[in-house]
């Protein structure tokens, strides 16, 4: 499992050198057939993490690379090569990069990196770590590893855990925030958390939050596909979080015959 997560590791920070390369330069925004936006960071993202996962010889699934059937696929790689391509083209820098391993159905192993940030957050299987900057922390320890902008799984492992007081903290989409998030905050978090606040972010970079303890729920009804939560969802079980459907309370599913997912709500541990 390690020598997986190094690939993956690796990718997501060339991959994140490819965006940073368009997003500092003037780029063509382009829309897709379901009106997303997508850019040439988005494909050349996209490609040099298929090149680079390609030693693994496991399947490679992306969104803007999808198999004709993925059915047989027992174990793959699923990948959103640029999560949050509006933050992208908004230049506010809430984009990453996500890198999933599913395996017999669920997501058992994920990277998040965020090129503007210089952050990454992986788990793999049952841990999560987060580096920033080519630096693990851990509350108070620090190591540096100037040398190598490629990161050691063996990364000493964080907690998700805060010693400052805040208050229950609500995260909706930065971009696509919509009536029904609203109205499941009143009805359902409100009544139990009348002090709670509410704060925006974009990407996957909520359920990050979600992983250091430094929000407690994002509700999403928006329009979300299976590579945008894999990864993600593999660090926040990782964490002790999890990610549920609203209608019915169950885990997120992933290869299923069709990519959307349901509305749901993740919480923190």
């Amino acid at each position: 499992m390690k020598t997986l997560l190094q690939y993956a590791i690796n990718a997501a920070i060339e991959a994140g050198k490819a965006i940073m390369e368009v997003y500092t330069q003037p780029f063509e925004v382009y829309t897709k057939d379901d009106d997303s936006p997508v850019t040439q960071a988005d494909l050349r993202a996209s490609n040099i993490i298929k090149e680079m996962l390609k030693p693994t010889g496991l399947p490679f699934v992306s969104e803007e690379d999808l198999p004709p059937d993925r059915s047989q696929f027992n174990r793959y790689w699923l990948v959103d090569p640029l999560d949050g391509t509006a933050e992208f083209v908004n230049r506010n820098g809430e984009f990453t990069v996500n890198i999933a391993l599913i395996d017999d159905k669920q997501p058992i192993l994920g990277v998040i990196y965020a090129p503007v940030m210089d952050t990454i957050w992986y788990a793999d299987g049952g841990r999560w770590t987060e580096d920033v900057g080519h630096r693990t922390e851990d509350r108070g320890h620090k190591t540096k590893d100037k040398k190598s902008s490629v990161l050691s799984p063996q990364s000493l492992v964080l907690s998700p855990s805060s010693s400052v007081p805040r208050p229950f903290t609500v995260l909706v989409s930065r971009s696509h925030r919509t009536p029904e998030v609203d109205a499941y905050i009143n009805k359902v978090l409100r009544p139990a958390h009348p002090d709670l606040v509410i704060d925006t972010q974009g990407s996957s970079l909520k359920f990050a939050r979600l992983a250091e303890g430094s929000a407690d729920v994002y509700v999403c009804y928006s329009k979300t596909k299976e590579w945008d939560t894999a990864a993600a969802d593999a660090i926040l079980r990782a964490a002790g979080g999890k990610v549920l459907r609203i209608s019915d309370g169950q885990p997120l599913e992933y290869s299923k015959k069709e990519y959307p997912n349901p509305p749901f709500v993740a919480w923190a541990k």
